[in-house]
């Protein structure tokens, strides 16, 4: 079962990071395998950078699909060079987004 999880407010970090942790187990539990993908886009790129408070590299090690919009990247002048390791630039959030589930993903937002 392949899920994207898409957060777009920075106070909503402690949900998302804790919904993708009990999905990994109950899925793990379940016997149940497929891609978990986070989309970051609106203000909560700025937390996908190396000197953020929010360590995304768990959840890269686990296998997690870390995207991160560049149009919201732009606007928060965020820069690539500066994103945490691992994590993989999109074009657009709302495109990703859509393709992902066209594709049959299942869509959590906290």
């Amino acid at each position: 079962m392949n899920t994207i999880f898409h957060i777009d407010e920075s106070a909503k970090w402690p949900t998302v990071l804790s919904n993708i942790a009990n999905y990994q187990a109950a899925a793990n539990a379940a016997g149940l395998s497929g891609k978990i993908e986070l989309l970051i886009n609106g203000a909560p790129v700025v937390d996908a950078k190396t000197t953020s408070q929010i360590d995304l590299q768990p959840l890269v090690a686990a296998g997690v699909t870390v995207a991160v919009c560049r149009n919201a990247m732009v606007s928060h002048q965020v820069n690539e060079n500066a994103l945490q390791p691992g994590l993989t630039v999109v074009p657009a959030g709302v495109f990703e987004l859509a393709k992902r589930q066209h594709e049959g993903y299942a869509y959590i937002k906290p």
